[in-house]
Formats: C-alpha cells, structure tokens, sequence
C-alpha cells in the first residue's frame, strides 16, 4: 500500500488486497475524504494504507465498517493515542511507519 501511496497527491488513502490496488483517494482537503474514496472499492480483509496520521478515530471507523483487517500509518500526531483505542476497540491491527509520504 505504502508503495502506491507515496505517489498520490495528498491526502492519500489507498486500500490493497493480495498485492492488489482496490482504491485510491487522493488529492483531497481531509483524509475522511480521502478514506471515503478509498474504501469504496474495499474487500473484506483488505488493508488501508495513508500518507498522513489519523489526529481522529474517524477513518479508523470507516475502515472497520467497510472490512479493513489492517491500516498502516505513519503515526506521529499527539492524538494517536484515539486511533490506537479504536483499533484495540475493533480488534484491527495498525502499524506505525514512522515516514509520512505528503505530496501536495
């Protein structure tokens, strides 16, 4: 995911299933946006892969509701701590990559 994120326009969400592209958002004002797009092509098991932290639970949510098993963000806002409670809350896995890939 990480690997197509990087070349969207940001905010970028995209959400991969077996080394599969299923959905891009990109080139929106907010990652919600951004999600919506994304997750319309989502499966059940897929993962979801953002160019930017997530300051709110709410694509967390979104994720959840559309079937995302897994998310991998770069992490570093002071509020990650809402994101990681929604996850443990929805029994998803997230990674923290540590690298935020904004292009604007």
């Amino acid at each position: 995911g990480m690997k197509v994120v990087k070349h969207i326009k940001s905010n970028a969400i995209v959400v991969v299933k077996d080394e599969q592209t299923l959905g891009i958002g990109g080139g929106q004002t907010n990652r919600i946006d951004a999600a919506h797009l994304a997750l319309r092509g989502a499966l059940k098991g897929s993962v979801l892969a953002s160019d930017g932290f997530f300051p709110f639970d709410d694509v967390v949510r979104a994720a959840h509701a559309a079937g995302i098993s897994a998310i991998l963000q770069p992490g570093g806002s002071i509020q990650d701590q809402a994101s990681i409670d929604a996850c443990d809350e929805l029994g998803l896995a997230m990674v923290f990559s540590g690298r935020r890939h904004f292009k604007h």
